[in-house]
């Protein structure tokens, strides 16, 4: 008897635990977390307006730069932290009149992991040439003590007229 009291608990401890690790995960999973959306959104507009006013210091604080951070960028290696500061800063410092509209912009938030993807449609001038350009992108965000910050980019150029054809 002592015997299958044991088992009967071990068995039931056993499907509880696997019990919350399912209800947990399916929380995860399927919670939108609208708190975390709005504010990965906000942070969203905040670092495109700081690369407009070229405040690279703002921009910057918007990382988490270290050793595990990553950035993948029209087919090229992977950057890490010192690559994506330089690139940054180089590319909005060459620009003028830089205007951004993050299309399709969908937020999944997993706890304090989130990933916002968007097609982003950007225009502005490098000297005289005005430029337009259409990226996929990617950004994975971390929760910190006191906001989200990126911990992988991704861009690359969308085509376009194969999301037309979706879309019709």
């Amino acid at each position: 008897m002592k015997k299958y009291i044991i088992y009967t608990t071990i068995i039931f401890a056993v499907l509880s635990l696997s019990s919350c690790q399912q209800t947990t995960g399916r929380y995860i999973i399927n919670d939108p977390f609208p708190e975390a959306q709005m504010e990965i959104t906000k942070t969203l507009d905040d670092i495109y307006k700081s690369a407009q006013n070229k405040e690279f210091d703002l921009l910057r604080s918007f990382h988490l730069y270290g050793p595990k951070f990553t950035e993948f960028k029209n087919g090229e290696p992977r950057a890490n932290s010192e690559q994506n500061k330089r690139s940054e800063e180089e590319l909005f410092t060459s620009l003028s009149d830089f205007e951004y509209d993050l299309r399709d912009l969908k937020v999944s938030v997993y706890g304090d992991v989130a990933i916002a993807t968007f097609h982003g449609h950007f225009e502005a001038n490098m000297g005289e040439q005005h430029l337009s350009f259409q990226l996929q992108s990617t950004l994975a965000f971390v929760k910190t003590e006191n906001s989200w910050k990126i911990v992988h980019e991704h861009f690359s150029p969308l085509n376009l007229t194969e999301l037309n054809q979706n879309n019709n």
